[in-house]
């Protein structure tokens, strides 16, 4: 949370009134760590001087330097300790500290011959004033002073902001009534916003679950298979609690995913002990033979599923603390599930499969609901095995009879989906940000403007804001909130303390009403916006920006280096207009900007032969320029500096054109006559990088038109490279290309981890070492229904939804390690064919349950319209569609390979049969 105290005054004047508008934030920035706020920052408050002003002809006249009065000053203001009489009894202090301008008049800083005393107010304008090159705040005409309230990562946002509320709201009534106080970029409202958003869908997808469970299992089955949902869902929560995580986001789409996943292996379980229960065993002996049953299948399909997981946990970063969440909140529920599954449910299981008279039998309205119930699902139970039965019994035979075609179909395919990316029928993007509440624009002004010219120009550009607006809005209020302007640094991505002060920076700040609440984007506004800014005298660059979530960096960031600055501005420009080559690409900058026009003074041959130093050069031409500090000393919560100067209206471009500078001699000599001048331009900042200068060249990118990867790509073939070497520079992509390549690197290395342990685990299940290649055979299966579900809702895939791809391979393998160890009970005492066939008729009611659970626990989410939900859609529609194609791929394509599997064997054995026999017939 961000606030705003603004002032009503634009005077410099540092009277009692903009005094208390001063210091009221700074009052409130204690008060507020007082209240337990972890951090407080101000930004704008001015700090105050006292300004000696002389004229340069006076001093020639009393023969002083600037540096002379200064001392004066400093040896008459003073409060020093002066010993102690009679051993301590009594201590004498020297007090002379002079504290106000009025106080300072009075000091003499020459006597003249004739006994006459020269008082610095005689030729002096001593006045207070706020200083006049630190960074200010501006809300709309008005100077500004803003603090932000921060949070550490471990503290609750939620109560922080309300913290900060109801602080707010006992210190309006006692602020000065010049001062109007204002909150915004108030980020604890869009977490209210999403948390709401994420609630609302995760009930409604436990609605579906639920009713998919009533809808297949016996009702007080389904119902003890339910409870396991709360039940692991508490053990979470105190696990992450236990563990110091958060309550996000990201978090919070983790559990949403878990309602579906946590009750699979209840539904294993509970599926098999009611089937078992209706085959005439006793409803505890079914308990437990289910239980016994699914032991190990269940048990390794949680080992398989964490092992999904767990690449998630190997990505570091950025983007592995944003996705940290996920994996672990699916781990601890799995946990939960397994724990809760076979040490809970049985006994439930128990008792709901003996018939007992309940609240139902009791009330004939309930039992009247009760039967139609009961009746429903008993049709519905008698249509599913009749489908079972007859459809899918006979199209399981033709798959597995056809099953080299099967096996085809699946490979064709992943081949069209594998192609459909590539060639970008479906796009990619690596990290796509919700719609932004806030946008920035910053103005970087012509070397050597004034702040008041970079102050009139901010004023052009909010003024055309709300022009743009007028196109796109009947009332503004509809789209924007308020705006913050800032002088003397960039707003936005780039802290406001980021860079020294400078005349020529400044920014605007946009806080736009929430995205569901209103009807234009982001990307809208900055369009307008642009094109209603036009052309301003003395701009150099305006770039506009959207605020953004997820990775650092710009979506296009070159880092060029190893070369002379001058070098590397060079280049960076060369660069900038290859940049400007691609329409996607806007807003175009480089941190690498030239400062104000510098007069270089370097000492000749006359000046040290009247004696002048470098260094006695620079302190008068700098006292001259900037004033002398004379005294430093406490007034209130603040340091005030005296400063003395010549008059401001003095210190012009023409000043060293008419500078004395006082030798060691004494004698008044012109500045021109002791140094030679020249100009030139140099830089305001140069950055380094590992000991190296290196600037970054950035541009944001519309993500409709190319992505990062495109980009990059075009820029080292049309050009980046022939730049790099004519400047002896060397290149990389930071920014987002860079967050990309760390996380595929490591998504790579965890990838191949992750399937290593599934593989270690399938084999120690089946104690094969080919039969895990089948299992694992549906994890592509998985990417083609992500391609499908991506392409239906015209979606781009993400690295979101990578990493749902990742998880999904260890939810669809489970639904193949138990349909596998079926198959394997019934070879045992049945034909090859036959057990194929009958095991996926076996386990069609309880695949099908897994998956429509997970499917209806996540299904409400691809239909929100938030924009805020948009980027976490990516991963609904991948474990969605990845489920829904895999469940009937998994029950026809694995007991296709598994008789391919078969074939293979056979004709090995035979082949080695026959090689074996034929030195006996020989």
């Amino acid at each position: 949370p961000l606030s705003v105290l603004r002032s009503v005054t634009n005077s410099c004047a540092p009277s009692a009134a903009n005094r208390a508008a001063m210091a009221s934030p700074k009052r409130m920035r204690d008060d507020l760590l007082d209240r337990g706020i972890d951090r407080v920052y101000l930004y704008g408050a001015r700090p105050e001087e006292v300004w000696v002003e002389l004229d340069p002809r006076d001093l020639l006249k009393l023969d002083l330097k600037l540096a002379d009065v200064a001392t004066t000053i400093r040896q008459t203001s003073q409060d020093l300790p002066s010993g102690e009489l009679s051993g301590g009894e009594q201590q004498v202090r020297s007090l002379g500290l002079l504290r106000r301008a009025e106080e300072l008049k009075e000091v003499e800083v020459k006597a003249l011959p004739d006994g006459r005393k020269i008082l610095l107010g005689d030729v002096a304008k001593v006045s207070e004033a706020f200083k006049e090159d630190t960074q200010q705040g501006i809300r709309g005409s008005d100077p500004a002073i803003e603090l932000e309230i921060l949070r550490s990562p471990v503290t609750d946002a939620l109560t922080t902001a309300s913290t900060v509320d109801e602080y707010l709201e006992e210190i309006r009534a006692t602020l000065p009534a010049q001062l109007e106080i204002e909150a915004y970029d108030v980020r604890a409202k869009s977490i209210r916003e999403r948390i709401q958003l994420l609630v609302t869908n995760g009930l409604g997808g436990l609605l579906l679950v639920l009713g998919v469970l009533f809808l297949f299992l016996n009702a007080r089955v389904a119902f003890w298979v339910a409870v396991g949902i709360p039940a692991s869902l508490m053990a979470t929560v105190a696990i992450m609690w236990a563990s110091g995580q958060t309550i996000n986001m990201i978090s919070m789409f983790g559990m949403i995913m878990a309602i579906g996943i946590v009750v699979d292996d209840a539904i294993v379980v509970g599926e098999h002990a009611e089937q078992r229960f209706r085959d005439g065993l006793s409803p505890v002996e079914a308990a437990i033979a289910g239980a016994k049953r699914m032991a190990a299948p269940v048990s390794s399909s949680t080992l398989t599923t964490i092992c999904a997981f767990m690449p998630l946990f190997l990505i570091s970063g950025i983007m592995g603390q944003i996705i940290a969440a996920i994996p672990f909140v699916v781990v601890a529920v799995l946990i939960a599930s397994l724990i809760e599954c076979f040490f809970v449910l049985p006994g439930h299981l128990s008792h709901a499969l003996a018939p007992r008279p309940g609240l139902f039998q009791r009330s004939s309205l309930l039992r009247a609901i009760g039967d139609k119930a009961v009746r429903f699902q008993a049709r519905f139970d008698k249509r599913f095995v009749r489908f079972r039965e007859t459809g899918f019994r006979t199209f399981a035979q033709r798959a597995i009879a056809g099953r080299y075609v099967t096996a085809a179909i699946a490979i064709g395919a992943f081949v069209v989906s594998v192609g459909a990316v590539l060639g970008g029928k479906v796009g990619y993007q690596f990290f796509p940000s919700p719609e932004p509440d806030r946008i920035y624009a910053n103005i970087k002004m012509m070397p050597g403007t004034a702040r008041a010219d970079t102050r009139a120009t901010l004023a052009k550009v909010d003024a055309a804001l709300f022009r743009g607006l007028e196109t796109l809005a009947d009332d503004p209020d509809d789209v924007v909130v308020l705006t913050m302007g800032k002088i003397g640094g960039p707003v936005g991505s780039t802290p406001f303390t980021s860079v020294s002060s400078t005349d020529t920076l400044g920014g605007i700040a946009v806080e736009l009403v929430s995205s569901d609440r209103r009807d234009v984007l982001a990307r809208e506004v900055i369009t307008a916006w642009r094109q209603a800014v036009g052309d301003i005298a003395g701009l150099e660059s305006l770039t506009f920006a959207g605020a953004r979530a997820g990775p650092p960096g710009g979506d296009v960031d070159v880092r060029l280096s190893g070369g002379e600055p001058k070098v590397l501005k060079a280049a960076s420009l060369r660069v900038q207009e290859l940049l400007k080559r691609y329409p996607a690409v806007s807003d175009i900058d480089d941190n690498l900007p030239y400062s104000k026009p510098e007069k270089i003074i370097k000492l000749n041959d006359r000046g040290r032969a009247m004696g002048f130093t470098t260094e006695d050069v620079a302190r008068q031409v700098r006292n001259a320029i900037d004033g002398a500090i004379a005294k430093r000393f406490p007034r209130d919560d603040e340091e005030v500096w005296v400063r003395v100067q010549f008059a401001r209206e003095d210190v012009n471009v023409n000043l060293l054109d008419r500078l004395y500078l006082r030798s060691p001699s004494g004698a008044e000599v012109p500045l021109k006559a002791v140094v030679d001048t020249r100009d030139d331009l140099g830089f305001s900042r140069i950055r380094r990088e590992g000991g190296r200068r290196e600037v970054a060249v950035s541009g944001e990118l519309d993500l409709r038109q190319s992505s990062t990867g495109e980009i990059t790509r075009s820029l080292e073939k049309d050009g980046l490279l022939d730049i790099a070497a004519e400047y002896g520079l060397d290149y990389r992509f930071a920014g987002r290309a860079e967050e990309q390549r760390d996380t595929n690197s490591d998504m790579l290395l965890g990838t191949t981890l992750g399937l290593t342990c599934i593989y270690i685990v399938l084999a120690w299940v089946f104690s094969s070492y080919t039969r895990p290649l089948v299992v694992m055979s549906v994890i592509p299966i998985g990417f083609v229904g992500a391609v499908i579900g991506h392409a239906v809702w015209g979606v781009d895939l993400t690295i979101l939804s990578i990493f749902a791809i990742l998880g999904l391979s260890g939810i669809v393998i489970n639904d193949s390690i138990v349909l596998v160890t079926t198959i394997d009970e019934r070879l045992k005492s049945e034909q090859v064919i036959d057990a194929l066939v009958n095991g996926s008729c076996d386990r069609l009611r309880a695949v099908f349950l897994t998956s429509a659970t997970t499917i209806g626990g996540l299904t409400p989410l691809l239909f929100e319209k938030s924009l805020q939900a948009q980027f976490l859609i990516p991963m609904a529609l991948t474990l969605v569609f990845g489920l829904a194609t895999a469940t009937f791929i998994v029950l026809l394509l694995v007991p296709a390979l598994i008789m391919i599997q078969h074939d293979l064997g056979t004709f090995f054995r035979n082949l080695f049969a026959a090689n074996a026999e034929q030195p006996s017939e020989a």
